[in-house]
């Protein structure tokens, strides 16, 4: 029997029964889009804020060794800011500051808000931060916010941010985007969080930036116990990403494939027990084994490929619905869209592998007289 005779064959059994094609189809879409855009909600995030990072106006950023996460956001205001002397000290050092970074919850499920302590001067002069509306911050409970989030929440100046359980009255509007997209005094972050006189990382801006890598390990002579990060490998780290985020993206590939999997067993499954008489017509025919086999299989996969074909369609949409909507970014790498269809085409493979055997093993006779 012919290839081509089989494909006909293939696409007979799919239109056979549309409704059921239709719903597998769409659930193998739902599976892999949760990957495309999970993945990609993360490394949007990531990059995003190693831009921002890198971008902050300084050559380098001195934190405690061992801090959780690529940047000090997940620490706690662990540095004392009586170092800032020892690192003013060293040779070709311009200027340096102390800044405190807070994660907290804005009570919105699993939405998280990353806020940073500045000392307002130092860190304008040494990043270069501009006021687009507004003024700086003098002490107290008042908030900076950059121009992104102000357009993306509409906030304006004289409306409040809830830090701390009580509301930070927004008194200025800066431009570019420079780390955490809210500011508030460094000496409020550390009364609220009982931390007077420490933070979170200095901020180290060189004479010459050509000169960064010679400051750096001269820091690192003199602060063994300090971890020293040049800004400009901030993209390079959030784009590598973290082991524990790694292994979460993995585990939503994992679950899309064993999602996918168990819906093509099922569907091929019920199709081989409605298609029994005419796998028994084609056994009477001549067909083979493996001819039956690769029927099942070649089943399974068309609905994998429209499902898989289907998820970027709705991804790309969905991309341009998140960026067009909110200040989020959804980078979708090569290497995870690859990973998707692979997982698709693999899931749906597998998936009727045991359907595919059902058919292949049935008797000619027994599935002729099948009702």
């Amino acid at each position: 029997m012919s290839g081509r005779w089989r494909d006909n064959l293939v696409l007979s059994f799919l239109l056979h029964h549309p409704r059921r094609t239709a719903a597998s189809v769409l659930g193998v879409a739902a599976a892999m889009t949760l990957v495309l855009m999970t993945t990609g909600l993360v490394r949007g995030i990531l990059k995003e804020r190693g831009r921002r990072e890198a971008s902050v106006g300084v050559e380098i950023l001195v934190r405690e060794r061992g801090t959780a996460g690529l940047t000090p956001s997940s620490a706690q205001l662990m540095l004392s800011e009586a170092l800032a002397r020892t690192i003013a000290e060293v040779p070709g050092v311009q200027g340096v500051t102390l800044v405190g970074q807070y994660l907290q919850p804005t009570g919105r499920g699993l939405d998280l808000r990353l806020v940073e302590g500045v000392k307002y001067a130092e860190y304008a002069s040494l990043t270069g931060l501009r006021l687009v509306e507004g003024r700086g911050l003098k002490g107290g409970d008042e908030a900076l916010i950059d121009t992104v989030r102000a357009r993306s929440r509409g906030a304006k100046i004289g409306e409040t941010i809830e830090i701390f359980g009580r509301p930070f009255r927004i008194v200025g509007i800066y431009e570019p985007p420079l780390g955490p997209r809210i500011k508030i005094p460094l000496e409020t972050m550390q009364r609220a969080l009982g931390a007077e006189g420490r933070g979170s990382a200095f901020l180290v801006k060189c004479a010459r930036p050509e000169d960064q890598e010679a400051i750096a390990a001269e820091l690192q002579r003199r602060l063994p116990d300090r971890q020293i990060v040049l800004t400009r490998d901030l993209p390079r780290l959030y784009a590598d990403g973290t082991p524990l985020i790694n292994s979460f993206l993995k585990a939503i590939l994992g679950v899309a494939v064993v999602v996918s999997t168990l819906l093509i067993t099922l569907t091929m499954y019920t199709s081989v027990l409605e298609q029994t008489r005419q796998i028994g017509i084609l056994k009477s025919l001549g067909a083979s084994r493996t001819f039956i086999a690769a029927l099942v299989e070649k089943q399974a996969l068309a609905i994998s490929g429209l499902g898989i074909l289907m998820a970027l369609a709705l991804s790309l949409v969905l991309k341009s619905l998140v960026g067009g909507l909110t200040a989020l970014r959804v980078e979708m790498e090569w290497r995870w869209v690859l990973a998707t269809i692979a997982a698709g085409f693999g899931s749906g493979a597998v998936g009727a592998l045991y359907p595919a055997l059902r058919a292949a093993l049935q008797d000619p006779v027994r599935a002729l007289m099948y009702e």
